[in-house]
């Protein structure tokens, strides 16, 4: 984070990359200003240069939307989707709410210039709280394959409420295709489900298309305990699929060979993560400690090239 913002006040999470040439990246996070309000930030980075940086946005690149509407306290995008100029992004919005902290709702942001400026589109959510997703729905990846849109989004399937504590979320992850990116079809199952009562959340899945079909990395947290805080800590998981549907959870294939040590940026936590192939290479970006209050970072898997 700069020293200095016109608004950006605290967090850096849930980045988002564009590769737009051999020597420009755009990295878009999410940001919040002094009354806790969220909106987007977009960095500029040069790969082929360590990742320095050229310029930071000074404006918001969205703003939240009026009271009462999906994204009235926080908006922003969650992942990106190239073809030339014209980028689609998944646009996500939150709104406070009486009888829970919050809602998330997914929506389609845009862009003409190559990721430069940043348009909403429409006024209302694509998929939010219903009966498929009884408390909102967001965290989304869109991928544009074999002529169909994909969705893998954080689902909110129950609040947990205790004298005390926060209240706190259970999610897990599901899938949706559309024709047009207005009408969604859910599937009935999850793309990937809680592992049972220890595990508390799911949440930002990052998927890429591979010739076996398709790898998600998503991150993964247990529940309150009282005795032990470490177990809310989010890690990174990891889970493959033949059809985008049905996946195979393979957490422990997930691993850093140089891990994070006391003291580290990321020495306690790893979320957020977004992973994107670029010139052989591919890269995750992700948050660190306190989910992201002040860093971010990257790594490059291991072999790749070879």
């Amino acid at each position: 984070m700069p020293k200095t913002h016109r608004w950006w006040d605290s967090h850096i999470q849930v980045p988002v990359v564009l590769p737009v040439s051999d020597t420009l990246w755009r990295v878009y996070v999410a940001a919040r200003d002094v009354n806790n309000r969220g909106s987007t930030i977009m960095a500029e980075l040069d790969p082929s240069r360590d990742f320095e940086v050229l310029s930071i946005s000074q404006g918001h690149m969205l703003l939240p939307g009026p009271p009462g509407s999906f994204d009235s306290q926080s908006v922003g995008i969650t992942s990106a989707q190239s073809d030339g100029d014209h980028v689609v992004f998944a646009g996500g919005g939150m709104r406070l709410l009486n009888d829970r902290p919050y809602e998330i709702s997914t929506s389609i942001v845009e862009s003409h210039d190559g990721g430069a400026t940043l348009q909403k589109v429409g006024t209302t959510p694509i998929v939010t709280g219903g009966k498929d997703n009884p408390f909102g729905a967001g965290m989304a990846q869109l991928i544009r394959t074999d002529g169909r849109w994909h969705l893998w989004f954080t689902s909110f399937r129950s609040w947990f409420r205790k004298d005390g504590i926060d209240a706190e979320p259970r999610t897990d992850i599901r899938h949706a295709v559309s024709d047009d990116l207005r009408t969604w079809t859910q599937d009935e199952i999850p793309a990937i489900a809680l592992a049972g009562e220890h595990e508390g959340a799911l949440t930002r899945a990052s998927v890429l298309p591979c010739p076996e079909g398709y790898e998600m990395w998503y991150c993964s947290r247990g529940r309150f305990d009282p005795v032990d805080d470490t177990l809310r800590r989010y890690k990174i998981g990891y889970a493959t699929s033949v059809d985008g549907t049905h996946w195979t959870r393979r957490d422990s294939e997930h691993a850093f060979l140089n891990p994070p040590q006391s003291g580290d940026w990321d020495h306690e936590m790893q979320c957020y993560a977004t992973v994107v192939s670029f010139q052989g290479k591919t890269y995750m970006i992700y948050c660190g400690n306190t989910y992201g209050l002040t860093t971010i970072g990257y790594a490059i898997r291991a072999n790749d090239g070879a």
